[in-house]
């Protein structure tokens, strides 16, 4: 059996290939079902923001890993706040958040940003957005090799990393690799339950 490539920062041309991993990842993720369409729209509603999180909507300085067609995260690194745009730019996106979300979803999704906004350290910080692994491949490592890869030049940067969970069983992958449970919320209006963890500098 071929050992799966080597985690690496992806370039333009793997966008999609990112996009689509974090799909089928993030298929059954509590935090997007509470707010993303579901039914016979689930799965198109989740790929359409998975496309544009892999270009620009997260920040424009977001950057991607992936670990061959298996593993993708998304990271922010300091100073580019994730989702965080200029008004113009939210009412321009409008209409494609209300095609993947709806009304009321996006009234969800508004109070949700905000409830995790509140968590986020003060200090500048690293912030893991997404972390997936596809679910064929889930058991294998993949997940917390992509994961050391991406920590590696944080931690030569001497900076702390964030991230929230809504999985009690990524929050013990987490724990693993030296992060920790900063606060415990739920989301307003009978959201999912969240972990915001933080691990501390190098």
């Amino acid at each position: 059996m071929n050992a799966p490539p080597a985690p690496h920062r992806a370039g333009r041309a793997e966008r999609d290939s990112v996009a689509d991993i974090l799909t089928d990842a993030f298929i059954d993720e509590p935090g997007l079902n509470w707010w993303l369409k579901q039914g016979a729209r689930k799965e198109r509603a989740r790929a359409r923001f998975f496309r544009a999180v892999v270009r620009d909507v997260v920040s424009p300085r977001r950057e991607l890993w992936s670990s061959g067609d298996d593993a993708a995260a998304v990271w922010c690194p300091p100073g580019a706040a994730a989702f965080r745009m200029s008004p113009l730019k939210e009412l321009l996106l409008t209409p494609f958040w209300l095609s993947i979300a709806g009304r009321e979803g996006m009234r969800r999704a508004m109070a949700f940003g905000a409830a995790l906004a509140e968590h986020h350290p003060a200090v500048p910080h690293a912030h893991l957005v997404f972390l997936g692994v596809r679910r064929r491949a889930q058991g294998r490592g993949l997940g917390s090799t992509l994961l050391k890869a991406g920590l590696a030049p944080i931690d030569a940067a001497r900076l702390p990393a964030y991230l929230e969970a809504t999985l009690e069983r990524n929050v013990r992958l987490y724990l693993r690799h030296g992060f920790e449970v900063a606060a415990e919320f739920d989301a307003p209006g009978g959201g999912p339950h969240v972990w915001a963890m933080v691990r501390p500098a190098a």
